[in-house]
């Protein structure tokens, strides 16, 4: 029977009733790589380009999920640790510099710091399954520290003819980047105790902003660095994450991940005024950051709880 007009009530929003959480922590294993391409001031020739290459990541971090009974939830972690070993391949080219040069250093005092949030709403739901959208801020700043110089290729000029030896410090490099993020986020129970979840995220819009210092050519030599160079720059990235999960008491979880992200940008160097004696123009710079490995975690479920008691 049709319904009449009697019979039709308005809801309107209904405030959540309760919630659900997890937290735990993780410890994250895996390789970074980051590097640069500096240009002319008219872009039009490659002058220098610098590798920090094969960087082993070791962090802790702590995380956090909220979900609430209508379907919205917020989650983000934070992390820290240090870069373990690496290298600096420095390459310079002509005609900025003739022969080509390109140094080798090694990696010291580096590390990450990395923090991310995320706001959402459970599209699917399920009894054993969920599919959400979410939106979100990505941190990191990345340090990375070269020790030494020897030259590789046949210039005698740079670190060729007097290497300098490793525990001299020659290049720091401090990037932070940050980032808009936009993904999907879900989770399946393969069995009563084993659950597949998934984070995938792509970054629209990443912004950096940077130091670069030359420590052995900051002075008040013409042609010298009057202090570290600031950089910046936009551009994108993605992140991608999954995490396989294993349930040893209705709290309690243990599991195993892995992660990839990327971003890169194009921006300035910004030479204007920090170069002595000279009226330096900005030159385009382009950057790139790699980080990826396994990790180890365990989780605490709490819940459901009423958003507001009753006590």
């Amino acid at each position: 029977m049709p319904a009449r007009a009697g019979e039709w009530t308005f809801h309107g929003w209904e405030p959540p009733a309760a919630y659900t959480g997890d937290v735990g922590l993780r410890f994250w294993y895996g390789k970074g790589n980051t590097g640069k391409n500096l240009y002319d001031p008219s872009g039009s020739f490659l002058v220098s380009r610098l590798t920090y290459n094969n960087l082993s990541i070791f962090s802790a971090e702590g995380f956090a999920r909220f979900d609430l009974n209508t379907g919205w939830f917020l989650k983000g972690l934070i992390g820290g640790g240090g870069f373990r070993k690496g290298t600096l391949t420095d390459e310079d080219f002509p005609p900025g510099i003739a022969p080509y040069s390109a140094t080798l250093s090694v990696l010291d005092n580096s590390f990450p710091l990395y923090a991310s949030v995320d706001a959402g709403y459970n599209l699917l739901r399920g009894p054993d399954f969920r599919l959400g959208a979410f939106a979100g801020y990505h941190f990191l700043r990345e340090v990375v520290s070269a020790q030494g110089c020897n030259q590789i290729a046949a210039n005698p000029f740079i670190c060729g003819f007097v290497p300098v030896p490793g525990t001299v410090k020659v290049i720091t490099q401090d990037n932070t980047w940050e980032a808009l993020r936009i993904g999907l986020d879900g989770a399946v129970d393969i069995t009563s105790r084993l659950k597949l979840s998934v984070d995938a995220a792509w970054l629209p819009f990443v912004w950096l902003n940077g130091t670069d210092a030359h420590w052995l050519r900051i002075s008040s030599f013409p042609g010298d660095f009057s202090g570290p160079v600031p950089e910046d720059g936009t551009g994108w990235g993605y992140q991608l994450e999954g995490i396989l999960s294993y349930r040893v008491t209705d709290a309690l979880s243990v599991g195993v991940g892995g992660r990839y992200w990327h971003m890169q940008t194009k921006g300035l160097a910004h030479f204007e005024g920090h170069i002595s004696g000279f009226a330096a123009l900005p030159q385009p710079v382009d950057w790139k950051t790699d980080n990826y490995g396994v990790f180890l975690q365990t989780s605490l479920k709490f819940g459901p709880y009423p958003v507001i008691s009753s006590n």
